[in-house]
């Protein structure tokens, strides 16, 4: 079951000067796709715990359907995501969680890369178990979606999930 979780996603991935905004495009905004692995600290247990989450900058890819920031995308882009998890309670692998810090997506364009970064961003997931894969949602100013984790490093009971990769859609928001 996800809750809602109040992000600065922070999945505070990445923040810089010289940051775009998005230009919704008409009907709801511009859909994008994106996947990078992120590693948890101390990771995710059958026993509570808060750390942090970073993909290590914008390793990840994405891929939007319209505009960004009012130019047409010429090709994949890149994505990455820093922040914090259990930051309202400790979480466990069987009862999910939430988090927050910055994601970011930097997509190559006709006028150019145009990055966005949303820091105000919040997320939650639901629980899983051993291998399983899970979901979750995020939202914040710039942009909202949801999001499947695989786990890749560790196996919740014996050794704590450090390593997850994770795919999502996203609206950017104008």
């Amino acid at each position: 079951m996800v809750r809602r979780m109040s992000l600065v996603i922070a999945l505070a991935l990445v923040s810089g000067s010289g940051i775009s905004t998005a230009t919704a495009a008409s009907g709801g905004g511009t859909h994008c796709t994106w996947q990078f692995d992120v590693v948890a600290a101390p990771g995710l247990s059958t026993n509570p715990s808060s750390g942090t989450v970073t993909t290590n900058g914008e390793t990840g890819t994405a891929s939007c359907d319209g505009p960004v920031n009012g130019s047409k995308p010429t090709g994949p882009g890149k994505s990455g995501y820093d922040g914090r998890y259990g930051t309202k309670d400790p979480d466990t692998c069987q009862s999910g969680g939430e988090g927050a810090g910055t994601f970011t997506i930097t997509v190559p364009t006709s006028a150019g890369d145009q990055r966005i970064s949303d820091a105000d961003n919040t997320y939650t997931y639901g629980g899983f178990k051993a291998g399983s894969p899970f979901s979750g949602e995020f939202k914040g100013s710039r942009m909202s979606g949801t999001f499947d984790v695989q786990p890749l490093d560790g196996d919740c009971a014996s050794k704590p999930v450090t390593k997850f990769r994770v795919k999502g859609k996203i609206t950017l928001n104008g």
